[in-house]
């Protein structure tokens, strides 16, 4: 896998925008895997703890959060 800015278990913020990201949660999320890059962005699966599912999203769409 190509280099990834972002690694399992780190925690992120989804930045506001178009798209779902707009009706995400606001909060922290954890990394839970780097998709294989295909076409386009590097996408990601993240989980908050406050959710039982994974959402798929952009790696522009993530910023990283200091914990």
């Amino acid at each position: 896998m190509a280099d990834v800015k972002f690694v399992a278990g780190q925690h992120v913020s989804i930045m506001r925008g178009r798209s779902f990201a707009a009706s995400a949660p606001s909060g922290v999320y954890r990394v839970v895997a780097a998709l294989p890059k295909e076409m386009g962005q590097q996408r990601y699966r993240v989980r908050s703890d406050g959710e039982t599912h994974d959402r798929i999203v952009d790696e522009v769409r993530l910023e990283a959060v200091g914990l």
